[in-house]
């Protein structure tokens, strides 16, 4: 259904192109992204980086942008990096390299026109709403003595079934974006993506129970609280197994924020409607 409903998004954006479109921009996208869940809950911590290509093309209406993007968002948490004492004696943590594409819908506040600040009548700047459906493709990760360890294919919480590394989210936020010379535009911009996984972390819900497990690896990233507790107070274990390692009411969700910067190489040229 995901899959659908991001194909028929796509279809109709390009769609609005053939018949609208008159202004094509390149360009790229720099910043930082984190996320939040149950090893974070946070805002703007734990950050990395974030890289991204852009296409967009303006409207004629000059109050409406499409863009399609390609996205490298790197995030991670650990919960040695919270103040909560149970995050921090639970001891998880993940990092993972999330790629991002689609089309994402750009509202100008006011009306604006790529490459203008030269014109009699500039249209210097706007703020602007985004929205779109991007496809996004996850592999969360954990360390583990030397190695880092993928965690999907090792089910960490009994699941029948690896979970999908490749999902639906829905990118939205707010930006500025302004004209630096009669080619270049620059945008600030900050949007949270809503995800439909609660696994970007691999963290979920109930510690399992590992007694019928053979994999060593599988068996000590489950539940990575017991190696902690032994390390402050050797001698000492207890079992977790039914207990809740992660909240599965909630879904996870990760943030971007940077600046782009565009060039406007094909202008004011209007493709016939069809």
């Amino acid at each position: 259904m995901n899959r659908i409903v991001f194909l028929v998004f796509v279809f109709l954006s390009t769609n609005s192109i053939s018949q609208e479109a008159q202004v094509n921009e390149i360009g790229f996208f720099t910043g930082t992204g984190y996320y939040i869940g149950d090893l974070n809950k946070n805002h703007f911590s734990q950050q990395d980086i974030c890289l991204g290509a852009i296409f967009k093309t303006d409207f004629r209406n000059e109050r409406m942008s499409l863009r399609f993007q390609l996205m490298y968002n790197k995030l991670k948490a650990d919960d040695i990096e919270s103040n909560v004492l149970e995050q921090i004696y639970r001891n998880l943590s993940f990092e993972s390299e999330v790629i991002e594409f689609g089309p994402v819908l750009e509202i100008d506040f006011f009306p604006f026109h790529p490459g203008q600040n030269h014109t009699d009548e500039p249209d210097f700047g706007s703020p602007y709403f985004l929205v779109g459906i991007n496809y996004m493709r996850m592999n969360p990760k954990t360390k583990y003595g030397d190695s880092l360890y993928a965690l999907q294919p090792l089910r960490t919480e009994g699941q029948t079934k690896p979970y999908a590394l490749n999902q639906i989210v829905i990118p939205f936020g707010l930006g500025v974006k302004m004209n630096i010379t009669h080619h270049l535009s620059f945008c600030i911009e900050y949007a949270m993506r809503k995800t439909f996984t609660d696994f970007l972390d691999d963290v979920s819900g109930l510690y399992a129970d590992p007694s019928n497990w053979e994999d060593p690896t599988r068996i000590a990233l489950s539940d990575k609280s017991k190696s902690y507790l032994l390390e402050q107070q050797p001698g000492l274990e207890r079992s977790n197994v039914g207990f809740q390692r992660g909240n599965s009411s909630t879904k996870d969700w990760y943030a971007v924020s940077g600046i782009t910067l565009t060039y406007e190489f094909f202008k004011d040229v209007v493709c016939p409607k069809w």
